[in-house]
């Protein structure tokens, strides 16, 4: 195909042909808020700029690319041509309306070790918050160093008169050496370092705390509590940074994140409500993710979340279903009844689902379940009918309008913020491709 039969992506994109890969992915972040179909674009533009960046991105399609770029236009036919389709209709991702995976994509890279694309810009997107912020372990890193120098001035300005003032030494060093020793994974392991220093620590502190009185033992109890911060912060870096790594600013750019080829099925009924919860995008801060896998509990079946929404320090499950019209109401074990009766497919396994995501996530994230529920026939829609839960944080059965309601007034009452604690530990849930 020649150049003329074809697109221009640089031109789609707005970047020169000599761009590197990380202008093209800021080039595509840029276009894709203008041409999304919820920034008033349209489908086909947002499926040609996704298009153009799948190309450029990938080495081995650029350089097919360029090759048929910069083969030489056919001579024209006498009579011109129709003007080319600009909005070709490509396959979409299997992570569809997930057509945003690339963000995903990125983040797994990084955590297998890969460099970055591009540079950590100081904005957060969209104007959402995000909780922890990028780097913050440094900031209480900062602020248990502090805490610790004070307290440690404190001491020496207090120091009792009856003992001498070198053995103040004693206790500065054990404080010290804290961080060193748990910066070594081969000695902070060993009992003998943190006893070397536990023991001299002690019993200088009681001697001085003897000696100096109650404002001397304050004194003390803050120094030790700064010891302690310290022998941890090894610790609380690593495991900033592991987080800086997995949930980076690029996946943040988008609500929607799935690894191609996996998330939702062909299954009619969660694409169908997939497409029910796009107005939730409306709320900032919010974020899907979808194919959730629930980690087994014992004696339990392996159930498929179909949708996981989360928006600050609450996360929604919801699973999709497709039965006849009839009057469903949640029984006595967690299972929905038909008409008063037990069915099968009823165990629906949202209430282990919530149960077994609650285990993995951070403390304070609060899960709700709910099942959304599409008649079998679209004429039968009007005859669903679902009885209200018992209790507010029961799961919640509803058609998927109902749903999206349910879910846009329990999330609305949150901040814009994304939780990425959250988000870190529901990606090793999502459901792989192949995985059935």
């Amino acid at each position: 195909m020649g150049h003329d039969e074809q697109p221009d992506f640089y031109e789609i994109l707005g970047v020169p042909s000599t761009a590197t890969g990380e202008e093209i992915s800021r080039a595509f972040r840029r276009t894709m808020r203008a041409v999304h179909p919820d920034a008033s674009g349209t489908t086909g533009l947002f499926r040609l700029v996704k298009t153009a960046y799948d190309t450029l991105k990938d080495p081995v399609a650029r350089a097919a690319y360029d090759a048929r770029r910069t083969m030489p236009a056919p001579e024209p036919d006498p009579e011109p041509d129709p003007e080319p389709d600009l909005e070709p209709d490509p396959e979409p991702s299997e992570a569809e309306p997930g057509t945003r995976g690339e963000a995903k994509r990125g983040a797994r890279s990084r955590a297998k070790g890969k460099p970055r694309t591009r540079p950590r810009a100081e904005a957060e997107p969209g104007g959402i918050r995000v909780w922890p912020r990028f780097g913050a372990h440094w900031t209480r890193v900062a602020g248990i160093t502090g805490w610790t120098a004070g307290w440690l001035v404190a001491a020496f300005l207090l120091w009792p008169g009856q003992i001498p003032r070198s053995l103040f030494l004693v206790l500065l060093i054990p404080v010290l050496a804290a961080p060193a020793i748990a910066v070594q994974p081969a000695l902070a392991v060993l009992p003998y370092p943190w006893i070397g220093c536990a023991l001299p620590y002690a019993g200088i502190a009681l001697l001085a705390g003897q000696e100096g009185g109650p404002a001397m033992i304050v004194v003390l109890c803050g120094v030790t509590a700064g010891a302690v911060g310290l022998a941890l912060t090894p610790r609380l870096v690593r495991r900033g940074r592991e987080l800086d790594l997995l949930v980076d600013r690029d996946s943040l750019d988008y609500q929607i994140f799935n690894i191609p080829g996996a998330g939702l099925s062909d299954d009619t009924a969660a694409r169908a409500s997939a497409a029910e919860l796009e107005p939730l995008f409306a709320l900032d801060g919010l974020r899907v993710v979808h194919g959730l896998v629930p980690p087994q509990l014992p004696g339990q079946a392996r159930y498929y979340v179909d949708h996981a929404v989360f928006r600050d320090d609450r996360l929604a499950l919801v699973m999709a279903r497709r039965w006849p019209a009839a009057t469903y109401a949640w029984g006595d074990k967690g299972a929905l009844t038909a008409n008063g009766r037990r069915f099968a497919g009823g165990d629906t396994g949202i209430v282990p689902a919530v149960r077994a995501i609650r285990a993995v996530l951070p403390r304070g994230v609060k899960v709700r379940g709910f099942v959304a529920v599409q008649a079998a026939d679209a004429a039968q829609e009007p005859w669903l009918d679902f009885v209200p839960p018992n209790r507010a944080d029961d799961p919640f059965a509803g058609t998927p309008a109902q749903v999206r309601e349910r879910v846009a007034d329990w999330l609305g009452a949150t901040d814009p913020v994304v939780n990425r604690r959250t988000f870190a530990a529901l990606l090793p849930h999502i459901r792989r491709p192949g995985e059935t």
